[in-house]
């Protein structure tokens, strides 16, 4: 990895502590990191980069209390220089597309390894950004490919498509209702009508398919 004039000090925000110290560790022996900080949620993630000399942060989008979209928001307003890198699973075209709206640096796949993760380190803190290969020719293949069919849709409901959107941000179903100003069981009645309409299993489904419907 290249060397810097400074140590650099990475934030690793992710809910799932093996995964967190599996980057810390795959990181921690090169040359040029510094100090290394972990947060359990997206809220931790906002607060450590504010209080410490943190210069990037690896970022999970699917956090409590805060997830990545909106910490990454938040970082990037109080601090500007600090690069945020994206390790996610979740890699459709909307998302991708959400977290560089959102100011995030890179995008790799959470399958990826330490060469890639440390490309995208380099190549952000040298001012660029950067998306894995994969996931860029994903993009265009989806780009290139596409045929919307959006008769599913239109009887969504436009409470149903702001609770999608929610849903898809990593809100959970308390979550929402605060925001929406609801009870909990109204949001959780929406999510399975939602399910029902568009005859889909799982929240991971209703993500995918709210992605490739351009519905977020």
């Amino acid at each position: 990895m290249t060397a810097y004039r400074f140590r650099l000090n990475l934030l690793i925000a992710d809910d799932h502590q093996l995964i967190s110290e599996g980057i810390a560790k795959l990181v921690e022996a090169e040359k040029g990191i510094g100090e290394i900080y972990t947060a359990r949620n997206g809220r931790e993630a906002v607060d450590l980069t504010l209080t410490k000399e943190i210069d990037c942060v690896i970022m999970d989008i699917n956090m409590p209390v805060l997830n990545g979209v909106e910490a990454t928001k938040l970082i990037k307003q109080a601090k500007p220089h600090v690069k945020v890198i994206v390790v996610s699973m979740l890699c459709d075209e909307a998302i991708v597309s959400k977290m560089m709206r959102a100011g995030s640096d890179a995008f790799i796949n959470k399958d990826t390894g330490k060469i890639e993760l440390l490309r995208a380190l380099e190549k952000v803190m040298l001012g660029e950004k950067y998306i894995s290969p994969a996931i860029a020719n994903n993009l265009i293949t989806h780009l290139t490919s596409r045929n919307v069919d959006s008769k599913d849709e239109k009887h969504l409901t436009a409470r149903e498509l702001e609770i999608i959107r929610k849903i898809a941000d990593g809100l959970t179903n308390h979550e929402i209702a605060e925001r929406l100003f609801l009870s909990v069981v109204t949001v959780d009645t929406h999510r399975k009508n939602i399910l029902a309409k568009l005859h889909l299993k799982n929240t991971a489904a209703l993500v995918k398919y709210a992605a490739d419907h351009k519905l977020l």
